[in-house]
């Protein structure tokens, strides 16, 4: 009976929201995602965020490992729980390499675009059907999150890539490939 009592109690407790470990920086999701990440041990100390959006009660966290060519990046996805963060789910798929150190992810019907070179200083975004270009420059620092929520709202025909182009530029306006 007791055994039982303590069981349910548990459960309860597990399916309540108040008893979800939530973050309020960033410092404490990356500690709620880890045991989630398909990395050694090891390399957890290499662990960090380095970047973040946010839509709609939702936080999608760009995390890395390693440095320079090897870093590999985690997407995950964070829901908002009162004043902080409750962990939701290692996403599925990989950022799509770009540039070198210049990625994208698609996420919430929208484009995330990751910039983790030093090199890059501005990005161009179009939209090939409305011919609109939009600039992200002047980067004062770099890993450097850029979200689009509106880039997979007004597909053509239904389609799962946007008519969107991305272009990457170092300083001397050449661009990056």
């Amino acid at each position: 009976m007791r055994k039982t009592a303590v069981l349910l109690i548990a459960l309860l407790c597990l399916a309540l929201p108040g008893c979800t470990k939530t973050a309020s920086t960033q410092e404490e999701m990356v500690a709620l995602a880890r045991p989630h990440l398909p990395i050694a041990e090891s390399e957890a100390a290499t662990l960090r965020a380095v970047g973040q959006a946010n839509r709609e009660g939702m936080s999608l966290l760009i995390l890395a490992v390693g440095e320079g060519e090897d870093t590999a990046y985690f997407p995950v996805s964070f829901s908002r729980s009162g004043s902080g963060y409750a962990f939701s789910a290692l996403e599925e798929g990989e950022l799509t390499r770009r540039a070198p150190g210049c990625y994208s992810y698609r996420w919430q019907n929208g484009l995330v675009l990751l910039v983790d070179n030093p090199s890059c200083v501005r990005v161009e975004r179009s939209e090939g059907t409305k011919g609109t270009t939009r600039t992200s420059n002047s980067f004062d620092t770099t890993p450097k999150i850029i979200f689009d929520a509106e880039a997979f709202s007004a597909t053509d025909g239904g389609g799962s890539e946007p008519p969107y182009r991305c272009r990457f530029f170092d300083a001397q306006g050449q661009e990056l490939q």
